[in-house]
């Protein structure tokens, strides 16, 4: 018997019970979709992490107190730290302090509480921050102890109730009651380290004239390194350095430090670990629904019996009957799977659209590679429990099979 023949046979057989092979089927198209929608999604995520990384000068290491530690215990960094750090270090780039505090910022009657950077102007380029209209805080800014600001939008619109972003550079502020000149204003950046979009920068100068106390010691370092060195061996040569200068507590250093690197291949390694786990979890309905095919198709044998001794009867063979057995299973398995397959497709695109309708970041989609899975997963479990109820057709005695009942 030719393919197309056998295949006509197949599809008569699974169309004369529709809705037993509807049920059949259900099973296939609920675990294909959920392991569609759960690997799309955890792949989004895993798109957005890798683009908000990728977005960062992620050769950085970001160097602190050691807050775990009582706070006369801590160790405080200095600014001669910096040049100690710098030339002390193989493989260092640069080492960049930032000083910061909380301070009320005032516009013509209203007030705004929030973050005040002091800076040099190489800060932009470490923290990724993104300045939307005017000028970054200068060198000379620095060198003249300039009162001038570059501001986040958010902390302008709420002090002004405008969002013409591009007529804030010029403004005078206040903060604490010192007044300053905006001369940028910072846009929305995606990805951004230890200072975010909501803050108020300034001349790093300027920050430790006029508040001597929080500019006595920078808050943080931010180290660079390049290429030929990896973020392990930056942390233990800075490790080594201050301890050997500030000394430890009980063994722990008095400092504390983090590389983006490393944080990076933990998120990734997380939402892997996820996004397999979820889709183990959705592929259990895989399994399910193998075996109501394997099911179906024994129900089948057993009420087609005196169909098959008709056939093996007039000349047909025991593989003619397994082979046509065999694919009614694959046709109910790899249909469902197609159908799974545009049902998980639609759902996690629906999904994408929404999240991406609501989170400007949200970066969707179906990888290629799990449908091609999701299809063969469900032919191979066709051709896995359609075996059996198969094979079993193919060894009926055709003269008992006449006399079934």
């Amino acid at each position: 018997m030719k393919l197309p023949e056998r295949i006509k046979i197949s599809l008569t057989g699974v169309w004369s019970n529709k809705f037993r092979s509807f049920l059949t089927l259900l099973g296939i198209i609920i675990g294909v979709s959920s392991v569609i929608i759960m690997v799309s999604l955890g792949s989004g995520t895993q798109k957005v992490v890798g683009g908000q990384f990728e977005e960062l000068f992620s050769r950085q290491v970001y160097l602190t107190s050691n807050w775990n530690l009582p706070y006369n215990q801590m160790g405080e960094l200095s600014l001669d730290d910096v040049d100690y750090l710098k030339e002390s270090m193989i493989g260092v780039v640069d080492v960049i302090p930032f000083f910061r505090t909380w301070k009320e910022v005032t516009y013509e009657g209203r007030e705004y509480t929030t973050s005040v950077a002091g800076v040099v102007e190489k800060a932009l380029e470490v923290t990724n921050l993104k300045l939307e209209y005017g000028r970054m805080i200068s060198e000379e800014d620095v060198k003249n102890h300039e009162r001038v600001a570059v501001v986040g939008q958010r902390i302008l619109e709420q002090l002004t109730g405008s969002t013409d972003y591009g007529s804030f550079p010029g403004l005078e502020i206040r903060i604490e009651n010192q007044k300053f000149l905006v001369v940028g204003v910072l846009g929305i950046a995606a990805s951004t380290v230890s200072l975010s979009n909501e803050t108020v920068l300034v001349p790093m100068t300027t920050f430790r004239d006029i508040w001597r106390m929080e500019g006595e010691h920078p808050e943080f370092f931010l180290i660079t390194y390049d290429a030929r060195t990896g973020e392990r061996d930056i942390i233990k040569q800075a490790e080594y350095l201050l301890n050997n200068k500030y000394g430890t507590v009980r063994g722990e250093s008095r400092f504390m430090m983090s590389g983006i690197e490393s944080e990076m291949n933990l998120i990734n390694n997380i939402i892997n670990i996820m996004t397999m786990v979820l889709g183990s979890i959705a592929a259990i309905s895989l399994l399910v629904g193998g075996i109501g095919v394997m099911n179906i198709m024994l129900v089948t044998v057993k009420e087609r019996t005196r169909e098959i001794g008709i056939r093996k009867a007039i000349g047909a063979s025991s593989q003619d009957i397994q082979s046509q057995f065999l694919l009614e299973a694959i046709i109910l398995a790899g249909g469902g799977g197609l159908i799974g397959i545009l049902v998980g497709v639609g759902i996690s695109s629906l999904i994408s659209l929404i999240l991406a309708m609501s989170f400007e970041w949200w970066q969707g989609g179906t990888p290629f590679w799990v449908i091609f899975l999701s299809f063969a997963v469900t032919t191979a479990i066709g051709i896995i429990f359609g075996f059996y109820p198969a094979y079993k057709a193919s060894k009926l005695d055709p003269i008992e099979a006449l006399g079934y009942e």
